[in-house]
């Protein structure tokens, strides 16, 4: 019973972020390829409930701050879109920003969203094991020092 409470701390961790479940998972001891798979498990399901109850969520977003505010910053956007497009979307800002910002992102200032989760799931699994087999081994590193 108490390794399944740590997959669940792992996976509620996952679910708000890729950062937060990892250094969870890390220190309640699990081994990385179950903490990798469960952070992106988690961040993956709340990935989809937010993309999923997205439309309303896109339509306040335009209502609150205006469409001019968003084709301004769309204006911006392109730049960056015409050079790496959807996929460095997807696969790069969920690294580097995180998935829900990521996803707020692209919901905001992309009109085809379908092949952006793609890449966004794709990029959340990717990002996931990487940065989990990154940390461990300094972890382990930093734990024979001391």
């Amino acid at each position: 019973m108490e390794e399944i409470a740590k997959y669940i701390a792992v996976y509620i961790a996952g679910a708000t972020g890729i950062y937060k479940g990892i250094p969870v998972g890390i220190a309640l001891g699990l081994k990385p390829l179950m903490i990798a798979s469960v952070v992106a498990f988690g961040a993956i399901s709340s990935a989809l409930l937010v993309y999923f109850s997205g439309e309303p969520f896109r339509k306040w977003l335009l209502n609150k701050y205006g469409t001019e505010t968003f084709e301004h910053k769309k204006a911006r956007f392109s730049k960056w879109m015409e050079k790496y497009g959807v996929p460095g979307l997807g696969l790069m800002v969920t690294g580097l920003l995180g998935p829900f910002i990521a996803l707020i992102i692209g919901m905001a200032l992309l009109d085809n969203t379908r092949k952006f989760l793609f890449y966004l799931l794709a990029g959340i699994v990717l990002w996931s094991f990487g940065l989990t087999y990154l940390t461990e081994p300094v972890v382990q590193l930093v734990k024979g020092l001391l």
